[in-house]
């Protein structure tokens, strides 16, 4: 009886994307393996750590490069990381590269298994001719067969996947080769691997070939046994293949009927259980070399002429699994199922009870039905030819809860099916219970179009899509821009050492340009027709990466994971974890039909939710979300671009209008009325039906779809932490989830607002609270949006887990802010008696979750915007920083924020009002934790300002700007801390902020500010201000006047004295030395002394002065002159001569008559008498000038200037020497 699988089936599981770029640049070891040839080039081990972020020139090279011919995973016995191992065949089967691929680990396991093997073999590798195996331990063995007939043993240490520099082992160590004498007269078609210490290898001839090796032997030498139907043979019968009819090519290889294609050992590894070419199941005797078992795949007689037209592809050999279910019927000890693409394509189970006793030891289970694979396409007019390409089995406990995962592929299509099924029951589950897996989260969207009303030109659009993160791998993107630069001979057009974004920019560029731009009336404008150019040529490039990408997508493999549950799609360019759907996702990626008949393979609610509400049906919510999503794409570019950008101010601006009437501005805002037609509005109300049209909508249809998305995460630890690897995993699959149900929430918003302003009209719709849906609806939105924005960035810098893997390290891939800051923190919530498959949907949900503060009802997500701007600015992603502005709240914690983000970007006045406007609650409240909340971006010190009143909130402010080189605001908050300061209270010594404040008026020019600081100062700090003050002020070019006008207190007035004349208090002697000229000087400490009435002072410094000036005319250079006329006697000083005479005089005569003055600026000392002494330079004896002996000397100068008048002069010879020629 014909049992077949239903149609259609529910999507219940998803892939996930894995991401198999390196995680750094030199994470690659490339070792290319010795040959035992005498003459071969290759003779000698090479290794080399390199980038495998070259470009590729061409598609053959990509393909040679990145994309597999043979794949899979192969899970070893060993508890700890590394476990599971990706492995892929490249370069035309010439390398084997090897990568760990476990999603966690344990988190006491420090180390990563971040190295790729590339393992270069001297010969080609043959198809089928590679195995695994491992003894617990922690050596991975792995058997290679090349077409030169060597058999590669390769003993790997899991050191070699943690530690790059392990690898620098010489390949002789762990690498040995051995030629088996049976491959002179067959040849080899598969190998597989009971332990690592016996092989079988199927040989062309139909023998079967067994290799031993002792436990503590290298793979050098193996001890081969050979044997077929009549035992262990070394005939010549056994040894000659008689050509007939009855044979099959394949790899080149001429395989004779009885050749095993698919291979497998029963659980005790005693039997060897096999699928021949000529649609035979054969049980072996490994102890007696011997073939105990043989019957038809489908259990019919089979004439001999009927060999020829049943032989299989010698190409498949997954058709065979062998599995355990002890317990389940009585007397089995272990099954095995075949497939036959005959009659249709069946499914065998065959129970094996005691194989050596033949066919009354085996039997079929379930022999009178006939199970059939699932159609993926079953319609009639489908000319699509459908083959089972791989199967993998799940045991379950006693026979029941197994698994059966089918792989079904019609050219570069496929479909993965599931099915949950007890044995004794198969047939029941066959018929109703499969589910499949699907892939349209896979399809890129919709790709960039220009909208007249996007400010934004294609390379933005395009850039933005072909560089978000998981997208398209960089080898795609890199070859891709090689073949358009080729084809249309644009290679030299760019500079090859600019990134791939600015070579992608400047190639379009250089096309673009190359072509013309018609000016003929009505062909628009040259810019229009510039965007139209550059739009296509965008697409053109994109169509190139589409068709690589497409290369990476051909499934090559079925894995599955017996001790997690896990299965995996192993393709060409990759592989993809297949997770269970979630049921929000099983809602929107199966029709309404598919769901209420599958209803109970979803997982269950409550029957209430939190508000003692009923939830509704999953495929009546399925009914809305298919309607709503239709609905929307209705819609054309220009409206979906309107409507996001309505969106996103509705989401992150304060609401100033009622709900009515923002809902009613999007109406009008997107244009509904002229986007919406006749057919679509039809649509909308078939697909409503179900639910009873638009009446029978209600509030709680549109809040259960909300309630689908994740609200609570997992608070249990499993001790457990994610690899490198699954940490890719498990952002691609919250980057999927979160699109998904920022997709939902989007139609359902659409259609809201459509049906409030248009549907209300004319149909009473008592059971929805529009308004209500509106806000809901635009609060997970904003989670979303913002989930969606950390999704699509990536961070400068390393992540945590990328630190730990060493230094191959240093230039690793970057990771998206959604990992750096809350995927590295989530746990996976592997538990027992759950599969990881559904595990890892709960994990992503948590990630989505933890996204918005997790469990903690506390959090807001308003906090949680903070926190993530304060991770930017703490790792010093500034941009990123600016760009994640617009999530910002307007609370004062945000606010405070801000300003420190505008401060870091230089724009310090923003910053400072900024400052201002968070100043009062910031001050106010000092339970929170803002060490904590700003993740460590403010210091313990700095959060310790916080909540203890203004003084302190300003202090920390003016610390800020005074930090970042902002001087006058510095000062300004400055001022506000000691406005605001309780001087009893204070934390913060007031010299400290008058002290910052002197500083920061003196570095703004701020005169009266500094010293307004200054003379608030104790006293006895005072004087060390001074010598800053007075360079400070004398720099200035009004800076001597004001120093004069300032009301300087009385005991300053010395120290300001001691410091203009330079005299030694504690400041070097060059005070000024930079800042005046000597003369300059001293006539800035004339001035003072004259300001304050000290006319002896001031008379001293300008007599030094006088006698300065005197000298500086009357000598030269050292060399001869003639003495000057008159007039050029004026021009070089005469008359600055004269005014300092009278300055001297004028002043010696205010201090009262005959009184003395000092010429030496070293000091003024008195006598005691009245009369003032004088000395010259160190040591020389003093002398008393009066008022007498200047106005002589001054007397002296005039006559000589007489002489020369009238014509009395000499030459001069220099040094005061002058020759008398009158």
């Amino acid at each position: 009886m014909d049992v077949p699988a239903p149609s259609p089936t529910l999507n219940a599981h998803i892939e996930t994307q894995a991401d198999l770029e390196p995680f750094g640049q030199t994470s690659v070891a490339q070792i290319q393996l010795p040959s035992t040839a005498s003459f071969s080039l290759s003779s000698r081990s090479q290794r080399r750590v390199v980038s495998t972020s070259a470009a590729c020139s061409d598609e053959a090279s990509y393909i040679k490069s990145s994309i597999a011919s043979a794949s899979s995973i192969f899970f070893s016995k060993i508890r700890k990381h590394p476990r599971r191992f990706l492995w892929r065949v490249l370069d035309n089967h010439k390398i084997l590269e090897l990568r760990s691929a476990d999603l966690s680990k344990d988190e006491r396991e420090k180390h990563e298994a971040s190295v790729i093997l590339q393992l270069t073999f001297p010969s080609t590798i043959r198809r089928g001719g590679i195995a695994f195996a491992d003894n617990g331990e922690d050596t991975l063995s792995v058997f290679v067969l090349t077409k030169s007939n060597d058999l590669c043993t390769l003993t790997i240490q899991t050191k070699f996947f943690t530690d790059i520099a392990a690898s620098e082992e010489e390949p002789e160590t762990w690498c040995q080769t051995f030629k088996p004498s049976s491959f002179t007269l067959s040849t080899p078609h598969r190998m597989v691997a009971a332990s690592p210490e016996q092989l079988i290898i199927t040989l062309s001839d139909g023998r079967l070939l067994r290799l031993n090796r002792k436990q503590n032997q290298d793979g050098s030498m193996w001890k081969e046994l050979a044997y077929n139907d009549g035992g262990w043979s070394t005939s010549l019968r056994g040894l000659v293949r008689w050509q007939g009819s009855n044979t099959v090519r394949y790899d080149g290889v001429v395989l004779d009927h009885n050749t095993a294609i698919a291979v497998e050992f029963s659980p005790s590894r005693k039997h060897l259980l096999t699928v021949c070419a000529n649609h035979t199941f054969k049980i072996w005797n490994l102890e007696k070399g011997v073939s105990v078992f043989g019957m038809d795949l489908l259990g019919q007689h089979r004439r001999p002429e009927d060999i020829q037209r049943t032989m299989l592809d010698a190409g498949n050999s997954e058709i065979l699994r062998v599995f355990e279910a002890e317990g389940a019927i009585e007397g089995d000890e272990y099954y095995a199922m075949t497939y036959s693409p005959h009659a249709g394509g069946q499914f065998k189970i065959w129970a094996i009870r005691d194989a050596n006793h033949g066919r009354s030891g085996v039997r079929f289970l379930h022999s009178e039905d006939n199970l059939r694979p699932p159609d993926p396409d079953p319609t009639p007019e489908s000319k699509a030819i459908w083959k089972m390409a791989d199967f993998k089995i799940g045991h379950g406990d006693r026979g029941i809860g197994m698994q059966l995962w089918v792989l079904m592929r019609s050219n570069k299509r496929y479909k993965i099916y599931s099915l949950k099924f007890d044995l004794e029951n198969l047939p029941a589950a066959w018929s109703n219970r499969w589910t499949s897996t699907t892939r349209q989260h896979l399809e890129r969207g919709y790709l960039p179009q220009l909208v007249s009303s996007d400010p934004r030109d294609a390379p933005d659009l395009w850039l933005d899509y072909l560089f978000c993160p998981g997208r398209y791998p960089r080898a795609v993107l890199e070859t891709a821009l090689s073949i358009y630069s080729v084809a249309r001979k644009l290679s030299n057009a760019v500079n090859a050492k600019a990134s791939l974004e600015d070579r992608l920019c400047a190639t379009i560029a250089s096309q673009v340009a190359s072509q013309k731009i018609s000016m003929e009336e009505g062909s628009g404008t040259q810019f229009a027709q510039y965007r139209s150019l550059m739009q296509q040529e965008w697409s053109l490039l994109h169509q190139e990466v589409q068709d690589l990408d497409k290369l990476r997508c051909q499934v090559l493999s079925l894995a599955f994971d017996d001790r997690s549950d896990m299965p995996w799609a192993v393709s060409t360019g990759g592989c993809a974890a297949i997770r269970q759907c979630s049921r929000l996702e099983a809602m929107s990626y199966n029709e309404p039909a598919v769901v209420e008949n599958y209803v109970d393979l979803l997982e269950t609610r409550s029957i209430e939710d939190e508000l003692g509400r009923e939830p509704k049906l999953p495929h009546d919510l399925a009914t809305l979300i298919w309607a709503a999503t239709d609905f929307r794409e209705t819609y054309s570019p220009l409206f979906q671009h309107t409507f996001q950008i309505w969106l996103s101010n509705e989401v992150w601006q304060e609401p100033l209008q009622t709900v009515a009437e923002r809902i009613k501005n999007g109406y009008v805002g997107c244009n509904f009325v002229e986007e919406t037609d006749d057919y679509a509005l039809k649509d909308l109300k078939n697909a409503l039906k179900p639910l009873g049209g638009f009446r029978g909508l209600s509030t709680n249809y549109f809040l259960d779809i909300v309630q689908e998305m994740p609200s609570i995460m997992a608070s249990e630890s499993s001790g457990l932490t994610f690899s490198k690897f699954g940490l890719n995993v498990l952002v691609e699959g919250a980057r999927e989830m979160m699109d998904l149900h920022a997709r939902i929430l989007i139609d359902l918003l659409v259609l809201v607002v459509f049906i409030e302003l248009e549907v209300r009209k004319t149909e009473p719709l008592t059971n929805l609270d529009t308004a209500a849906v509106f806000v809901t609806l635009l609060e997970q939105l904003k989670h979303y949006e913002m989930m969606q924005w950390l999704a699509k960035n990536v961070l400068s810098g390393q992540a945590r887990s990328q630190k730990a893997l060493g230094k191959h390290s240093t230039h690793g891939r970057k990771s998206t802010v959604l990992e750096r800051f809350f995927a590295e923190d989530v746990k996976p919530q592997w538990t027992e008696g759950r599969s990881q498959s559904a595990s890892l949907s709960d994990t992503i949900q948590d990630l989505l979750m933890w996204t918005i503060g997790g469990n903690y009802k506390s959090i807001t997500i308003d906090q949680v915007l903070v926190h993530i701007q304060c991770n930017l600015l703490k790792t010093d992603n500034i941009e990123l920083a600016a760009d994640f502005l617009s999530f910002q709240p307007c609370t004062p914690w945000a606010m405070y924020i801000r300003g420190r983000l505008l401060l870091s970007l230089g724009e310090a006045t923003e910053a400072a009002l900024c400052f201002e406007k968070a100043a009062y609650k910031l001050a106010s409240q000092p339970s929170l934790d803002y060490h904590g909340q700003s993740a460590g971006y403010l210091s313990p010190e700095e959060a310790a300002h916080m909540g203890q009143g203004l003084p302190f909130y300003y202090t920390h402010i003016h610390q800020v700007l005074q930090s970042t080189s902002h001087p006058s605001y510095a000062a300004h908050f400055a001022h506000l801390a000691l406005q605001f300061t309780n001087r009893s209270l204070s934390v913060e010594p007031p010299t400290t902020l008058l002290s910052s404040i002197f500083r920061s008026s003196l570095e703004t020019c701020n005169v009266e500010g500094a010293y307004a600081a200054l003379i608030q100062l104790p006293q006895d700090a005072q004087p060390a201000m001074i010598p800053t003050m007075l360079r400070s002020l004398l720099a200035l070019p009004t800076g001597p006047s004001r120093l004069l006008d300032l009301p300087w207190p009385p005991h300053l007035h010395g120290w300001i004295d001691r410091y203009l004349a330079n005299e030694d208090v504690s400041e070097p002697k060059s005070t000024f030395k930079n800042v005046l000229r000597p003369e300059r000087q001293c006539k800035i400490l004339a001035a003072w002394r004259l300001r304050h009435g000290d006319f002896r002072g001031a008379a001293t410094v300008l007599y030094s002065q006088l006698q300065m000036t005197q000298k500086a005319s009357q000598k030269s250079d050292g060399l001869p002159r003639f003495r000057l006329s008159a007039e050029a006697e004026d021009e070089m000083g005469g008359r600055a001569l004269d005014e300092a005479y009278l300055s001297v005089i004028n002043l010696m005569a205010c201090d009262g008559d005959e009184q003395d003055v000092t010429n030496n600026k070293d000091g003024r000392d008195s006598d005691g008498s009245g009369s003032w002494l004088l000395s010259s330079k160190q040591g020389t004896k003093r002398k008393l000038v009066t008022i007498s002996d200047v106005r002589k000397d001054w007397q002296m100068e005039l006559d000589r200037r007489s002489a020369v008048e009238a014509g009395r002069y000499g030459f001069g010879l220099g040094h005061g020497d002058v020759m008398d020629l009158g």
